[in-house]
């Protein structure tokens, strides 16, 4: 990349060629005034030379000069005229050398690329890599063909790290987390940018089930040293405290990132809610316990932390063709997703069933801690999945159904798997 960005360089060579023309019309501008003198002077002689061959006509006819002294002095008089016309011929002309004619050419050229730029000024600096990139499937029919279609294209330019960005994002959108963050590898390799260590980041968190120990932490930490303000780091590392009981750091984390973004904004308004549960988690956590109500059923392990209402109730079955396939200790994942937007689960519910029907239950406490969480949406789309390798992300043989539309505070769902 250029160490002057387009604009600055621009307007330099404007100010260059400007200096320059203001050079070729001071130039022009003095020969003028230089011509325009001699013929002012030229005039003033050749009135002059008028009245004196006046005065001589006078003197001859009053007899003051004879014939002979006329003559001469009027031819002295028409030498001098002729001296003087000859002399205005040759003064310079006020005109602009053709040399520099370039010049203004070039001048008249770059305004109108500098009216270009003006009106255009996203095209001052490339658009970063992760700006550029964007998935137009919204099917899984779509998503399918796109992988197979840009995962031939990375083999024929493994240099292109467009095409490699684009493969991690089909594979994100099909929840296939692992070759995500594979995928990812890739394309820091060609182009390191933060945006792209976050995102990479996510993804390696997500195929080891939410757990952002390790290198995910390191990456956004690295990012964050040299770039404190971060907006996708401060808001995955808000994420990531939260999903390890962390809450205050949680709380830290997304404030710093709510200051960076207008308050009504959607990004905004998702921090916002974001921190209210992590203020919920922090007050309940210094509050004494309140003893469990005599016959109370104890929840599942999976909502012992944050808010463990149940959002989403149902239960789900399998046709016996379905439970014939099975093997011994396959897992049952149950999770729910925004219509809209982006396809990371805001809950999710695991286990290992022994018998079918398999009762389940959401709630705003098995999410990833990242906004949206489950109670802000009205409706999401529910996904059963089972996994014959216990894999959070889906891997060929697994049977899955999903359900959209379903209403958030609903009871009784059924989630029905026949087949993949």
């Amino acid at each position: 990349m250029s160490l002057l960005p387009p604009w600055l360089g621009l307007l330099l060579a404007l100010l260059a060629l400007g200096a320059l023309a203001a050079g070729v019309l001071q130039r022009g501008l003095k020969k003028q005034v230089q011509a325009v003198g001699l013929a002012q002077q030229s005039q003033t002689n050749r009135r002059i030379a008028q009245e004196h061959l006046a005065d001589l006509d006078r003197a001859l006819a009053e007899g003051r000069l004879t014939a002979l002294q006329h003559q001469a002095a009027r031819d002295e008089l028409l030498r001098h005229v002729l001296d003087d016309a000859a002399q205005s011929n040759d003064a310079p002309v006020a005109a602009v050398p053709a040399r520099w004619l370039w010049i203004v050419g070039a001048l008249v050229l770059l305004s109108g690329l500098s009216y270009v730029q003006l009106g255009a000024p996203q095209t001052w600096w490339t658009q970063p890599l992760s700006q550029r990139v964007q998935i137009s499937a919204t099917t899984p029919e779509q998503w399918a063909e796109q992988t197979r279609v840009w995962q031939e294209a990375t083999e024929k330019r493994p240099q292109d790290a467009e095409a490699w960005l684009t493969l991690a994002r089909l594979h994100a959108a099909q929840n296939a987390h692992a070759p995500a963050e594979q995928a990812l590898a890739r394309v820091l390799a060609l182009s390191p940018e933060p945006d792209l260590w976050i995102e990479r980041a996510q993804m390696k968190a997500l195929s080891a089930g939410g757990v952002y120990a390790g290198e995910p932490w390191q990456w956004i930490q690295d990012v964050l040293r040299t770039q404190p303000q971060h907006l996708n780091a401060l808001v995955l590392a808000g994420s990531a405290a939260f999903s390890e009981k962390r809450h205050a750091a949680a709380q830290d984390y997304w404030q710093r990132a709510l200051d960076l973004v207008p308050a009504d904004s959607e990004a905004g308004q998702g921090l916002q809610q974001a921190l209210a549960k992590a203020a919920e988690m922090v007050a309940e956590i210094a509050a004494p316990a309140a003893p469990a109500a005599e016959g109370a059923k104890a929840l599942p392990a999976a909502t012992a932390a944050g808010d463990t209402k149940p959002l989403i109730q149902g239960e789900v079955r399998v046709s016996p063709e379905v439970q014939s396939q099975m093997a011994a200790g396959a897992t049952l994942f149950v999770y729910a997703m925004a219509e809209e937007g982006s396809r990371r689960p805001v809950a999710i519910w695991r286990g290992t069933p022994a018998s079918w029907p398999v009762r389940f239950a959401l709630s705003d406490s098995m999410g990833m801690g990242a906004p949206p969480v489950l109670s802000s949406l009205t409706q999401v789309r529910l996904v059963a999945r089972i996994s014959k390798k216990g894999s959070a992300q889906k891997q060929e043989g697994d049977l899955q159904v999903e359900l959209p539309g379903v209403k958030t505070g609903v009871q009784g769902v059924v989630l029905q798997i026949t087949g993949r």
